[in-house]
């Protein structure tokens, strides 16, 4: 596949993280189903897999416990009329464009925010706020509060249908951080630019209406795509269960897929959180739109309940999947912890591993492109369901394990960073416990030979 096949509008109108390769995601259910199979995504995020298992004509389940994942999936997945968005869109902008320009024109001290606004706080986390207290309405401007504010109230003032006004204020969302004082004034583009609140010194102060504009015009190209690849679909927002639905999304725990009958899924692909808290970067979208996120239900791997909840999501797949058929794992990290707390609950869950793969990245994230020891490839795992899997003594992977490992592979290279050495490593090691932490058996048994450098990682020799 074609690298500039990357870039696809159904995936660029509204920023979420993590977002895998596409056609990775549609070459696997091509690979694993047929045509009117039944594919399952039980970490579904902003739709991918949901949508590549549409698009290849097969049926879909998409679950994910954030609100607004869901939120993006069915927007992204429902059919709209275009014209009938670009006539609100239009209506919209005379009711709303000079009001929000005037205020451009005004001393800020003398604006008054007139309309509703989020006053949730924000989590203090590396992924939240950088300090305790920080609310939603610190992240603007008084004046660009008081226009996003005026916009929102329009939004639900303006008569349309409902899947209209998800269009407009699916909007909204997508240009919502382009509305905040996280803009860095010295920086081309209007984008989101870490992975968490954080108000940069020098910020501007975007004009809201226009922002919005800008991404309308992105939105109606997705929108224009998603109709013409996957048709007037039946959509199913769950509960209730509507199993003929073709397509079926439902905000819930992966741990729970009770509404799904046991051995009636083809193929599963899930993509978990590994390295970014998913709700703490939500809940900007989510104090705007009024959704509620259950952060205690949340599964993320630095929690010491990660590997029970990876067990108890992987055995319901077991129990929805037909027997003979797989389900993929993405899986994105080097911690030790998180490799063996993964391979414990895969040991736990009733389906077999049967094989590893890495896949690489096209386009790098921010994380990937400016921390050293960020994954630059993601792995595929491959499990079946073929009954109880037989349980083995696998043998431990030691340090002096590992440092072979790495002499033999550096003898035969040469030199490599530390994220090639990982990828030749973990599909050999992925299925025993690792009792070592493998950046560390570097740092003690082998020599950096490159000087840092920006955006690069350094490679590792054999001493000499």
């Amino acid at each position: 596949m074609a690298k500039q096949s990357y870039f696809q509008s159904r995936y660029l109108a509204h920023k979420y993280w993590g977002r895998r390769p596409w056609y990775v995601v549609r070459g696997l259910i091509q690979e694993n189903t047929n045509e009117g199979d039944l594919v399952l995504d039980s970490f579904c995020g902003s739709g991918t897999t949901v949508i590549e298992a549409l698009a290849t004509g097969r049926r879909a389940i998409g679950v994910d416990l954030n609100p607004m994942a869901c939120f993006i999936t069915r927007v992204t997945a429902a059919y709209a009329d275009v014209e009938a968005f670009s006539d609100a869109f239009e209506r919209l902008r005379a009711v709303a464009q000079a009001p929000i320009d005037r205020l451009y024109e005004r001393d800020p001290d003398e604006i008054t925010v007139e309309h509703w606004f989020p006053d949730v706080v924000l989590p203090y986390s590396p992924f939240g706020a950088s300090r305790r207290g920080l609310k939603v309405s610190h992240l603007f401007s008084k004046r660009n509060l008081a226009a996003a504010s005026f916009l929102w109230h329009a939004i639900h003032e303006l008569e349309c249908d409902q899947t209209t006004r998800d269009l407009l204020r699916y909007t909204f969302t997508a240009a919502l951080a382009q509305f905040t004082k996280m803009i860095r004034a010295k920086k081309e583009g209007t984008g989101w630019y870490v992975n968490a609140y954080r108000i940069p010194r020098e910020h501007r102060e975007n004009n809201v209406w226009h922002s919005y504009e800008n991404k309308f015009k992105a939105v109606l190209r997705m929108k224009r795509e998603s109709n013409e690849l996957l048709g007037r679909v039946s959509l199913s927002v769950e509960p209730p269960s509507r199993p003929e639905a073709a397509c079926r999304i439902r905000c819930g725990s992966a741990t729970d897929l009770s509404f799904i009958p046991a051995n009636s899924v083809d193929y599963v692909f899930i993509d978990p959180p590994w390295a970014i808290k998913y709700f703490d970067l939500s809940v900007l979208w989510c104090a705007w739109m009024g959704f509620s996120l259950p952060f205690e239900q949340e599964i993320f791997p630095h929690e010491t309940e990660f590997e029970e909840d990876m067990a108890r999501a992987l055995r319901e797949l077991a129990r929805v999947l037909r027997p003979g058929r797989s389900v993929t794992v993405n899986f994105a990290t080097r911690y030790t912890e998180q490799i063996n707390a993964l391979r414990g609950a895969i040991e736990r869950s009733g389906l077999e591993w049967v094989g590893t793969q890495a896949i690489q990245q096209d386009q790098l994230s921010f994380v990937q492109r400016q921390t050293d020891l960020a994954l630059k490839a993601n792995y595929l795992l491959t499990l079946q369901k073929s009954g109880e899997a037989a349980a083995t003594e696998a043998v431990p992977v030691t340090a002096e394990c590992v440092a072979g490992m790495i002499h033999a592979l550096l003898n035969r290279t040469g030199p490599l960073s530390y994220d090639e050495i990982f990828q030749h490593l973990y599909p050999e090691i992925a299925q025993r416990p690792l009792h070592c932490d493998i950046l560390s058996v570097l740092r003690q048994s082998f020599q950096m030979v490159d000087e840092r450098r920006p955006y690069a990682e350094p490679r590792w020799a054999v001493r000499a």
